[in-house]
């Protein structure tokens, strides 16, 4: 079979992006040309986990501006009093 001769680093990606398209089966047999409207859901489903991993990483960015803005507290270190046992 074609996808056991697939890059052993990419082959969970590809089964995994298989998996997903299959969900859909309905939709593109009924195309006119499935073919290629099975290769448009592979694509959607790509292009919706960009958009996921984009509204993900947007939301860490603003997070860390945001706490970055924030004043930190300042911590005082004073010197230990020197004490001499001499009297």
């Amino acid at each position: 079979m074609w996808r056991d001769k697939a890059d052993p680093t990419i082959k969970p990606h590809l089964e995994k992006q298989i998996a997903e398209t299959i969900k859909n089966r309905q939709a593109y047999g009924e195309a006119t040309n499935p073919t290629a409207a099975q290769l448009w859901v592979a694509i959607a489903n790509l292009s919706k986990e960009v958009f996921d991993l984009n509204l993900k990483m947007n939301y860490l960015e603003k997070s860390l501006q945001e706490k970055s803005k924030k004043p930190t507290k300042k911590i005082k270190i004073f010197k230990k009093p020197k004490i001499s046992l001499e009297n």
